[in-house]
């Protein structure tokens, strides 16, 4: 009876760690980094270019900077003429925002504003990462990171993916660099 009772109580502790593990493993595989922060809705007022839009966080108009990303630039102030792939990254953002849901998430890994006061924080367009989509895309390239922010590793390979099917601005050979864009002649756009 005694080595009975041993067996069932071993039997239910198996099967209680396994249970325990099924719950534990199952959490840490559908939870991402999204749903350990918090989201907070925004108001888009207009896109400025592929990388940066005027937003209104609880009523305050502010300029936003997405985290991590980096685009062509689309108008002449910085570069004297817009940049390859520039002009592109900017109507698809204008496109892509239009009439969805949309809402910030500030990372505790990196700072919350930089030195132009712009907000740095990741944009979600309903449920969609917009830095990731833009680098999938092949519109922007992975930038300003210290390795360490929320994201990542997701953006990180969505510019891997973008760089291996030469993706827009991976289709210009040399044209993206680690600090930006080099300028390129108009007919090597395709000279991969």
């Amino acid at each position: 009876m005694k080595k009975r009772n041993q067996v069932f109580a071993s039997i239910v502790t198996i099967i209680l760690i396994g249970i325990g593990a099924f719950f534990v493993t199952d959490d840490e595989q559908t939870k991402g980094p999204s749903e350990d922060t918090k989201r907070t809705a925004v108001e888009l007022e207009r896109v400025v270019d592929g990388d940066t839009i005027i937003m209104r966080e609880e009523g305050e108009r502010k300029r936003m900077r997405l985290l991590l990303v980096d685009t062509p630039e689309s108008n002449t102030q910085k570069t004297g003429k817009a940049q390859p792939f520039g002009k592109e990254a900017k109507e698809f953002l204008t496109e892509y925002l239009k009439g969805k849901k949309l809402s910030i998430v500030y990372d505790p890994n990196h700072d919350a504003v930089d030195q132009y006061n712009r907000v740095l924080a990741y944009l979600y367009a309903d449920d969609e990462l917009v830095e990731e989509v833009l680098v999938r895309e092949g519109l922007a390239r992975v930038g300003y990171f210290n390795g360490k922010e929320l994201y990542y590793d997701i953006i990180h390979q969505a510019e891997k993916d973008a760089k291996a099917d030469r993706k827009n601005i991976w289709s210009i050979k040399d044209y993206v660099e680690k600090k930006g864009f080099n300028e390129v002649k108009q007919e090597s756009y395709t000279s991969y």
